[in-house]
């Protein structure tokens, strides 16, 4: 498959397959994603000092996990016959769920954060080293995820070295979040590399799956490394509008260059699973949280 770049909704397995059902009027298998229990009340707290570009955040605290496990066979191999290597049984996991679901996710070491979690813009001369051993200097347009003492993480692009998963740690905070792309697009370019995460916000993210993913994240984590589980925090600002677009039969046919009836489009847009209503030839098709492509008709 080659994706044009306005198809962020088709970076995962389930996003293909999604595309897949609606194309071959298959029925979609759908992600088998529980509501986890909480065991322990341990939570953290966090702050969003900047809902303009995050306007959504759900994290929690896994605590006694055992590191010492290997990551199952199946999902090793699943990662390696995607070009990723093998970690440890979290990082694996979070790589795991992005390429399954799209959605990025990041796991830090408990021990090392000090005080609350904030999520903020950088500071002019700010400086954090990457997981990628890069040593950046901050701008004031880039946003961090940070504690009391220090940058955390690139958001929505990298995690930092200081506060990453170790075979030693123990307790872990996971962070499943949503950043808004503008605010993500451009930055690789600024940095000289991209990465799985910042190739998906920058396009758009399904921000109505956001808290599914992180209990399904949570349940992977806890079925494969044990560990008892937290209380899920939630900050939660202003989502994008999506707003609802008229689509005439006659422009459908105008561009498209075929002759479709209206129950034809009726039931493509059916398969696409897309909220819509119908009046006089005319469609009003409210677009899923996962297109962000949709925009005019």
């Amino acid at each position: 498959l080659s994706l044009t770049p306005n198809r962020a909704d088709c970076l995962s397995v389930y996003g293909v397959a999604r595309e897949i059902s609606a194309i071959t009027d298959t029925p979609l298998a759908s992600l088998k994603m529980s509501h986890v229990s909480e065991e322990i009340p341990d939570t953290i707290e966090v702050h969003v000092r900047a809902p303009d570009a995050c306007p959504l955040y759900y994290g929690r605290i896994i605590r006694g996990i055992n590191l010492n496990v290997d990551t199952p066979l199946w999902m090793k191999q699943r990662l390696e016959r995607s070009g990723l290597r093998s970690i440890n049984a979290v990082v694996d996991t979070t790589n795991y769920v992005l390429l399954e679901t799209g959605q990025p996710m990041h796991a830090f070491d408990l021990a090392r954060l000090e005080g609350a979690i904030q999520v903020r813009y950088a500071e002019a001369g700010e400086k954090i080293t990457l997981l990628n051993d890069s040593a950046i200097v901050l701008t004031p347009d880039m946003l961090l995820i940070v504690d009391d003492r220090k940058p955390l993480a690139l958001a929505g692009i990298m995690g930092g070295l200081e506060s990453a998963v170790v075979s030693e740690t123990v307790d872990i905070f996971l962070e499943c979040a949503f950043f808004i792309p503008n605010c993500i697009s451009g930055k690789s370019f600024t940095l000289g590399f991209s990465s799985d995460s910042a190739h998906r916000f920058e396009r758009g993210v399904d921000f109505a799956a956001t808290r599914s993913v992180l209990e399904y994240a949570t349940e992977l984590i806890q079925s494969i490394c044990g560990g008892k589980v937290g209380s899920v925090i939630e900050a939660k600002y202003q989502l994008p509008e999506r707003r609802q677009i008229a689509v005439r039969s006659d422009r459908v046919r105008r561009v498209l260059g075929i002759s479709l009836t209206a129950e034809q489009i009726f039931e493509y847009f059916k398969r696409l699973q897309f909220v819509f209503s119908e009046n006089d030839g005319v469609f009003y098709v409210t677009p899923p949280s996962y297109r962000f492509d949709l925009v005019i008709e």
